[in-house]
């Protein structure tokens, strides 16, 4: 019993005693990046592993096996035999067995499943716990962790008796640690309106950002003359929706585009992936209909948009509204052979007939195919031969805008979960016919946990120019050859963006994202079909939808900033301050602690 009890406080010395060392890791490699980037860019992670391997076998070395913390928590690693480690133990054990097996296997398991959305974490999260529970029976079992049976070494209770070394220790790890907190809390009290808004630590002045800024300004295009640029070298452009679909100033830039007296002269054909080819008829005759009032051209465009989404049983966004709306005020006003044409892609639907069993055998996963054949077979059979019958733009979201990737030897690379981008299928049917254009936006990534494309380089560049709308080739620019880090599931050393983009649009910075959601007559008697219609999804979707139903009553429609930098400030700022002052408490009780 004695020995089980004994057993039983070491390992929870020791287990408090790996997590205070792990976040003094943590804490020194924060400090050391934020040093490094202002005269080059290291990315956190890599940072984080240099330190991890510095970190433990330099203070075994240069502590006779003890770290910062141990010399707090009274620990020492010794040799199985003598007391003295001997070099080759001590990498085994630190770099072989914990780093590499403990944090970088686990890491590159996670990154080779292109996880892109968190239904996907499930499968690395069951690995985790069942490895983790199969190191404890381990421990409980053979008594001691098994990087210590295969490096041959040992952790024993070893109090240092020396007062001066554990004060030492222990004011270094605090300042550390106190360092750290301030770095990461500073902004929010100088400058607490921007917490929505800004990544901190923000991205700094350096030689790169100031590169990239002055290429900015000597290449200065305005957007909507380099999109028409573009349609002078092919045929359909694709323009890359921001994530999410509900930013609203992005519509402000292709109905700026759709204005234009070119885009009816040269062009005249959209495209989109919101909208079932099933109402292309109804939108035809939605588009070349004069309505006798704004009152009335909102029901019309209400009952097609509420309609026409395959995928959602209601839509519920403003720009495409908007866009609908305006696309139809612009052909009343033109000649017949110059009203634009708009041409939806997705997959069939029929919501006055759907069931639960219909929904479960929609060739949901066949939507980027769908889209891409629909797109050209319309091309194809465009009549005349005049530049304007086959030309359009083509609206895609996140990875459907994603271009033809291949390697030297003409093979995929970098697949995004396997799947194929319905710009990839253009971009191989109609070899030179098709380009693409990234739109500013935040990485496609994990739910709400937004990020910046290239750690918030491509932002800081442009702010230090002057935010300029503007649009740019990616070919011989410096943005170009960045790796691509626009979608978690790419492996960003493998792809450019240059790989996946044909050109580049920056309109409006982030801080000047819009999410505006709700339009006239959007549940105008529609509650009761929009709740049947989602209970074909999910009986779990409908309840989400009943309470959807009444936040968007008597025609409400909300217009509010996008705050992508919330929940990441929240997590990686605010959370993992709290969870450094947390370990230094805990340090503080195991140096107040009498050794024994």
């Amino acid at each position: 019993m004695e020995n089980q009890n004994r057993l039983k406080v070491l390992f929870w010395r020791r287990a408090f005693s790996a997590l205070i060392d792990v976040v003094l890791i943590y804490c020194i490699s924060f400090i050391v990046q934020q040093l490094v980037i202002r005269f080059f860019f290291i990315d956190s992670f890599t940072v984080f592993w240099i330190t991890w391997i510095l970190y433990y076998p330099g203070c075994y070395f240069l502590l006779r096996g003890r770290t910062l913390v141990k010399m707090i928590t009274g620990l020492q690693v010794t040799g199985m035999t003598n007391p003295d480690p001997g070099a080759r133990d001590l990498l085994v054990r630190e770099v072989v067995c914990k780093f590499f097996f403990l944090l970088m296997l686990p890491v590159s398991l996670i990154n080779g499943l292109h996880i892109y959305k968190p239904s996907q974490l499930l499968i690395p999260s069951v690995l985790m716990i069942a490895f983790t529970i199969t190191m404890l029976v381990l421990f409980f079992v053979f008594k001691k962790p098994w990087w210590e049976m295969v490096s041959l070494t040992k952790t024993i209770k070893n109090p240092v008796s020396n007062k001066g070394l554990r004060l030492g220790s222990f004011l270094t790890i605090l300042c550390i640690a106190a360092l750290t907190v301030f770095v990461k809390t500073s902004p929010f009290f100088k400058e607490n309106a921007r917490f929505s808004t800004t990544f901190y630590p923000e991205y700094p002045v350096n030689s790169e950002t100031r590169e990239y800024a002055e290429f900015v300004k000597t290449h200065a295009q305005n957007p909507v003359d380099y999109v028409f640029g573009l349609f002078d070298k092919y045929d359909l452009v694709v323009l890359n929706e921001r994530v999410p679909h509900s930013e609203y100033t992005q519509y402000e830039l292709i109905t700026r585009i759709v204005s234009d007296k070119r885009f009816a002269d040269k062009v005249g054909n959209i495209y989109t992936e919101l909208g079932s080819i099933s109402y292309q008829d109804t939108l035809h005759t939605y588009l070349n209909t004069a309505f006798p009032a704004e009152d009335s051209l909102n029901k019309a465009t209400a009952l097609l948009q509420r309609s026409c989404n395959p995928i959602w049983p209601l839509w519920p966004l403003t720009n495409m509204f908007d866009l609908l709306k305006h696309v139809n005020k612009i052909n009343m006003h033109t000649a017949d052979s110059l009203k634009i044409n708009w041409y939806f892609t997705d997959m069939p639907v029929d919501w006055e007939t759907m069931t639960p069993e219909k929904w479960q055998n929609a060739p949901k996963d066949k939507r980027d195919q769908i889209m891409a054949e629909h797109i050209i077979d319309s091309y194809k059979t465009k009549p005349g031969k005049h530049e304007k019958s086959v030309k359009g733009l083509v609206i895609m979201n996140a990875r459907h805008g994603y271009g033809l990737i291949r390697d030297a030897h003409g093979n995929r690379k970098g697949h995004y979960y396997s799947k194929i981008n319905t710009t990839e299928l253009l971009m191989e049917a109609l070899p030179g016919k098709v380009c693409n254009v990234m739109i500013n936006t935040v990485p496609f990534g994990l739910g709400i946990f937004w990020g910046q494309v290239q750690n918030g380089k491509w932002d800081k560049a442009f702010s230090l120019a002057g935010n300029p709308d503007e649009g740019f080739n990616f070919a011989n620019s410096p943005f170009g050859s960045d790796n691509f880090d626009g979608a978690i599931g790419f492996p960003t050393n493998e792809l450019k963006y240059e790989d996946v983009f044909t050109g580049f649009v920056f309109y409006k910075p982030l801080e000047q994202f819009v999410n505006k959601t709700g339009f006239p007559y959007m549940l105008y008697n529609f509650n009761d079909s929009l709740i049947r219609r989602a209970g074909c999804i999910s009986e779990s979707f409908a309840d989400t939808w009943k309470t959807t139903v009444k936040y968007y009553e008597n025609d409400k429609m909300y217009t509010d900033g996008l705050q992508f930098a919330v929940f990441y400030n929240l997590i990686v700022n605010v959370a993992f301050s709290v969870i450094i002052i947390i370990t230094m408490i805990i340090c503080g009780i195991f140096y107040k602690t009498k050794p024994s």
